[in-house]
């Protein structure tokens, strides 16, 4: 982007030393080892072993160590020869990513055809190609993905959603350093653009740059993890800081070279041991990324510049050794064959892997990435490698010697670069391909299988239907097809107040927002979380009917209880305030109905408000907090009928989970009711008789011997514990006829 640069070779050495704080061609085994840290550390925490929950921080350790090399190769560049080439760039981050991304994406895509039935394999698929557009960050995100979820499908790509995070990054800049440098040329001339003072100014200016960029990024991530931490884990520029922090040490690296020794030394073995910290100390329950990242990102950036011209007794004493360096060097593939290895059997066999399965599945992908590295990664790292040795020895090239090798580097830049299109393509034409298999052999049958069930049901025949299903559950009988709703439906397939008209964790208030027949003067209003909301479908179509508006009252994960939860990791007094607000609001609205229900899975603090007690070792407060709270409902409402709805039972896994899988029966993941909902539901039934409420029993809707997850050929839950809107549905002659409307 600007001059090239007329430099003895030795002035051109020592500016890319000051720039990078080593030679170019020194290749640090500490770094390497810092990659088996990180890769380790993830393996670990997602194969669940006991003290390393923290691992993920693995990932932020990559981002470090990636933001620190490329920027680093990109000031070398810009020291040597004033400008940066963006087609250079790019065609050595094809080389170095793609053909092992390229190659794991197509194997799990044909894998997962013989793993998953079509409706999650279309769900796969679809993670794929997100995949292969490096946007699976924002496919995780816009769907809701909990990182850290292990009962909700996972995705067996859902890994890649890191590699989108550094593309994105790494879009934009080269080409903001590419700038910075242009803009200095237009102020300085064309011929001052070449001076290594200028280019000095331009790398100082970067740095400055990538400071305020950081900053920036920290303030949101922070922000946006307190605000909303599935978004903020997958986001890009909740994660630019991480990056930058790397950036930030490669352009100050030449200072860092000139700090004492045993400084270096110290810092090195501090940073290692932040790392190790945050790893064995961190949880799924750690709010993250947000000030908790600090940790790892700064422990990593401590052993990086500890390791410029660092001692030997710093943390390379034990990271530039040769195991280290081994698993370094074969850490982008580990990273990338880990994850499914660790999911797709779990998939196929619809469950969790023991702990011996999960540790062969790691050893089986140290095999995998060591394979993938020497036959996939190795070959395209040094492709110039023969034109280059075509190049005249020593000094004597002559001008045509020069163009010619000139022109064979510009050819193996522009084919590298053609790998972007072409993996991409490669992996699209691989989904297709699959997709269409997959239709081929399915679509036929489906045709003429029975649909749902639309026509409405006694309570008397939705009863049998759930006995007939327990049955078929204890057979292990072949699953009803179409399954209604189809799974990559089933997640969305629920009915709650949205928005500001139902309460986060945070707030203590909710618009009001009525529904069903607005006009009416009769009310009814629902009030607890979304274990209430789950009913809204049917019960605002019974509201429309028989001239009733509905408002609901709702707040996440709290039940209507005059006791504190504990939800989160933490006391939940917000609950409490929420119910009494909410009281007040009901109090003037005067209902002719309330019904009330919340999930029962979440415990209650313990005395001494430092933990939760365990659900169902807390029956009498449970019922002495409810039966309080239901004596105010009726000391201030005394007209208005009060009913409370038992709560479902709560699943070992998420029902499209249990479902996705080829070997799913009517009897996978189906067990009898949780004794612990169970407890407290009598909890509820004994509050009720206590204050003159009503208590409405929904479990022969759901459980017989077993609570079956598919009833008919309707699926009864979205999740673990919500039922879908399409079961609530069913039910609703059964709500008509018990609420007596």
């Amino acid at each position: 982007m600007s001059q090239q640069v007329h430099m003895p070779p030795r002035q051109r050495q020592e500016s890319a030393e000051a720039a990078t704080g080593a030679p170019r061609a020194q290749r640090r085994g500490d770094i390497q080892g810092m990659r088996a840290v990180a890769v380790l550390s993830v393996m670990l925490s997602h194969a669940e072993i006991v003290g390393f929950a923290g691992g993920y921080v693995g990932v932020d350790v990559f981002f470090v160590i990636s933001g620190f090399l490329i920027t680093g190769i990109l000031a070398r560049e810009v020291t040597k020869s004033g400008r940066v080439s963006i087609t250079g760039f790019y065609s050595r981050r094809a080389l170095r990513i793609l053909p092992a991304a390229t190659v794991a994406l197509l194997v799990v895509c044909l894998v997962s055809l013989l793993v998953y039935t079509t409706n999650n394999l279309h769900l796969v698929l679809q993670d794929i190609g997100a995949a292969a557009l490096f946007s699976a960050n924002i496919d995780f995100a816009l769907a809701g993905t909990d990182y850290f979820s292990t009962s909700a499908f996972v995705s067996p790509v859902q890994h890649f959603w890191s590699l989108a995070v550094e593309e994105q990054f790494y879009l934009v800049w080269p080409a903001v350093i590419g700038l910075i440098m242009y803009l200095g040329a237009r102020a300085r001339g064309a011929s001052g653009s070449s001076r290594p003072a200028t280019r000095a100014v331009a790398l100082r200016r970067s740095a400055a740059l990538v400071l305020l960029l950081a900053l920036l990024s920290f303030w949101w991530s922070v922000h946006r993890t307190g605000t909303n931490p599935q978004m903020a884990y997958y986001s890009t520029f909740t994660r630019t800081w991480e990056l930058s922090v790397g950036a930030l040490l490669a352009l100050s690296a030449g200072r860092i070279a000139r700090l004492p020794a045993a400084v270096k030394g110290v810092a090195s073995w501090a940073g290692l041991l932040a790392i190790a910290v945050a790893v064995l100390t961190f949880s799924s329950a750690t709010p993250f990324p947000g000030w908790h990242a600090a940790l790892p990102v700064v422990g990593a950036a401590l052993v990086l510049g500890g390791g410029i011209d660092g001692p030997r007794a710093g943390a390379r004493l034990l990271l530039d050794t040769r195991p280290m360096r081994f698993v370094g060097n074969i850490s982008y593939s580990l990273y990338l064959w880990h994850w499914p290895l660790l999911i797709l059997p779990g998939a196929y066999l619809v469950r969790d892997l023991g702990l011996l399965e999960r540790l062969l599945a790691l050893a089986a992908s140290v095999l995998l990435a060591w394979a993938s590295y020497r036959w996939v990664e190795t070959p395209f790292h040094h492709p110039a490698k023969a034109s280059a040795a075509a190049q005249p020895e020593g000094g004597a090239a002559s001008r045509a010697d020069v163009r010619g090798t000139a022109r064979a580097r510009r050819r193996s830049v522009n084919r590298s670069l053609l790998l972007w299109p072409a993996a991409v393509a490669m992996v699209l034409a691989g989904v297709a391909g699959v997709w269409a298999y997959d239709a081929s052999r399915t679509g036929g049958s489906a045709a003429a299988l029975p649909a749902s069930n639309s026509a409405p049901e006694t309570p008397q025949q939705l009863i049998a239907d759930v006995a007939r299903a327990s049955a078929l559950a204890r057979q292990n009988a072949p699953l009803a097809t179409p399954l209604v709703p189809a799974l990559p439906d089933l997640f969305g397939d629920i009915t709650h107040p949205m928005g500001t008209c139902s309460a986060s964790r945070e707030a203590l208030t909710v618009d009001i927002c009525p529904s069903g027949d607005t006009k009416a003067s009769r009310t009814i209003v629902l009030w607890g979380d979304s274990h209430i909301g789950m009913w809204m479908r049917p019960l605002e179509q019974l509201a429309k009917e028989r001239g009733y508006r509905i408002v609901p009252f709702t707040k996440a994960s709290c039940v209507p209880l005059d006791e504190v939860e504990w939800y989160r990791g933490k006391a939940y007094p917000e609950c409490r305030k929420f119910g009494q607000w909410a009281l007040d609001q009901i109090a003037r609205l005067k209902p002719d109905h309330i019904l009330i229900s919340g999930f029962l899975g979440t415990p209650l603090v313990n005395e001494a408000g430092t933990g939760p007690l365990q659900v169902g070792q807390d029956t009498e407060r449970f019922t002495a907090g409810a039966q309080r709270m239901l004596s105010k409902v009726h000391s201030r409402l005394p007209g208005t009928t009060v009913t409370v709805f038992s709560d479902v039972s709560i699943l070992d896994q998420d029902a499209g989970k249990c479902l996705g899988s080829k070997r799913a029966t009517m009897g996978t993941c189906v067990k009898p009711m949780s004794s612990a909902v169970a407890s407290r539901n009598s909890g509820w039934k004994s509050a009720t008789a206590a204050t003159g409420a009503r208590y409405l029993d929904l479990l022969p809707y759901f459980c017989a011997e077993t609570c079956p997850i598919v009833v008919g050929n309707t699926i009864v839950y979205r999740d673990s514990n919500h039922i879908t809107s399409t079961y609530a549905q069913r039910l609703k002659p059964v709500l008509g006829k018990e609420l007596g409307l």
